[in-house]
């Protein structure tokens, strides 16, 4: 079954290579979704994919940012299969 994640980090995730480490990571598992950064300094990640593999991939994301993540929250909902790829949006 798989889920789609809405997930917002907060902490210094902006101007850091933020999106770029979850592109990189991104390509460790099969996913779909974007990332972007907000206007009031989070960054908004929108994922699609089996529960265990969002949930590593989320893990990874924040490990591999060096502690810049000092917290996030999640929102689950229904998959719509609309992606076909994870990348980052402008």
């Amino acid at each position: 079954m798989l889920e789609r994640w809405y997930v917002f980090f907060t902490g210094q995730v902006q101007g850091v290579g933020f999106r770029y480490t979850a592109i990189q990571c991104s390509k460790q598992h099969p996913i779909t979704g974007w990332i972007q950064n907000l206007s009031d300094g989070r960054v908004q990640l929108l994922a699609e994919g089996k529960p265990r593999e969002l949930q590593i991939f989320v893990d990874e994301l924040c490990l591999a940012t060096h502690g810049n993540v000092n917290g996030l929250e999640i929102q689950r909902e229904q998959p719509s299969g609309e992606f076909h790829d994870f990348r980052v949006l402008t």
